[in-house]
């Protein structure tokens, strides 16, 4: 920051280095003042101009290394890690470059139709939008913000059909693939998933302490900060602390499995139930899976399609909803309804029948 004398031109200049808010520098030069005093008056109101400035016009790139360190500090490590990836993969390509002040409706108009064509699940762009609705938030209560432009435009349209939200497998299916599964490790794994419900992750953060009387106590979960890191959390909601009753089939393929592992040496029940010292990967068991499956000749299904899996073959067998609700640890049976409601509509179709049949 320096004043200067034009000597040809018999005037004042000022040239000043600024920083940007992408972090980088830039030098601003004014001149033509005809005295010095107000080359340093011009200097000041400059000064003053570009801080008040400074602050509105953040990159969004900027605002977003704030804001991802706010939710660092007031989230569980999986939720922050769920909202950074949402932000890495489809939002900051797009917006990083932008000043927050300078998004505009079509700028945001042009974002929905990028994120459209990725052919995402509607639940997925909702989400990509609830995290842009909240950034501006913070950037309007922290930022000066004029308008949070997600909010005014609105969320995406919902053109998914409900029954492509989910896959399963039937009794039958699941059947074929386990009968095809000679390693006892994934058998049991396996079975566990498609009987009990569990998630992956409170599966693989089991030891034998939480199963005992024919029952798994979920009360942790595994969560993977790298490949070779693995990080326990509680459940993901305070509903999804339950205890799981087991069927006589699944709790001997259990116990036998634990007769494997009591040979060991140094053997305790701290020990993972699927994997011993440390959990399994989960890379693997996809890997598991997906062979198992091509040899049994059913179609692929995700790992947490399981899940899935044992709430249709319970609610297709007339089990009542709360009880499907209980066993699978969510909040209450209305959401349980609203994920699996087209299986009740299947049955309220077989309910007409009987009654057309019964009123001829």
């Amino acid at each position: 920051m320096a004043i200067y004398k034009d000597i040809k031109r018999n005037t004042w200049y000022f040239r000043i280095y600024v920083r940007n808010s992408d972090g980088t520098r830039s030098q601003k030069t004014r001149s033509g003042y005809r005295t010095k005093s107000a080359c340093i008056q011009a200097q000041s109101n400059f000064l003053l101009e570009y801080n008040e400035n400074d602050k509105n016009d953040i990159t969004f790139k900027e605002l977003y290394k704030n804001y991802i360190k706010w939710k660092e500090q007031n989230l569980k490590y999986q939720s922050y890690r769920t909202i950074k990836n949402k932000f890495d993969k489809h939002i900051l390509p797009f917006f990083e470059n932008y000043k927050i002040n300078n998004i505009k409706v079509n700028d945001y108009i042009k974002w929905k139709e990028y994120i459209i064509n990725k052919n995402l699940k509607y639940k997925t762009n909702c989400s990509l939008h609830l995290c842009m609705v909240n950034i501006l938030n913070f950037a309007y209560d922290f930022y000066d913000l004029k308008e949070n432009i997600a909010h005014k435009v609105g969320n995406f349209k919902n053109n998914d059909y409900i029954e492509g939200n989910i896959d399963f497998w039937t009794f039958d299916e699941f059947n074929r693939f386990i009968n095809c599964v000679n390693e006892k490790l994934y058998y049991v794994l396996f079975n566990v998933l498609f009987f009990t419900g569990m998630r992956l992750g409170e599966a693989l953060a089991l030891n034998w302490n939480d199963i005992s009387d024919k029952k798994i106590k979920i009360s942790k979960t595994l969560i993977r900060k790298s490949v070779n890191t693995p990080y326990f959390n509680t459940p993901k909601t305070k509903n999804s602390f339950r205890t799981i009753l087991l069927d006589n089939k699944t709790y001997n393929c259990l116990m036998e499995l634990k007769k494997d592992y009591e040979s060991i040496v140094d053997f305790n029940k701290k020990w993972f139930v699927f994997g011993g010292l440390k959990p399994l990967s989960t890379t693997t068991i996809e890997r598991k899976k997906n062979q198992y499956c091509k040899i049994a000749n059913v179609k692929q299904i995700r790992l947490h399609d399981f899940r899935h899996s044992h709430a249709t073959f319970l609610i297709s067998n007339k089990i009542p909803i709360t009880v499907v609700s209980k066993r699978l640890g969510h909040k209450d049976s209305s959401l349980t309804l609203k994920v699996y409601s087209h299986f009740i509509v299947q049955d309220e179709i077989k309910a007409i029948s009987l009654l057309e049949q019964i009123n001829q």
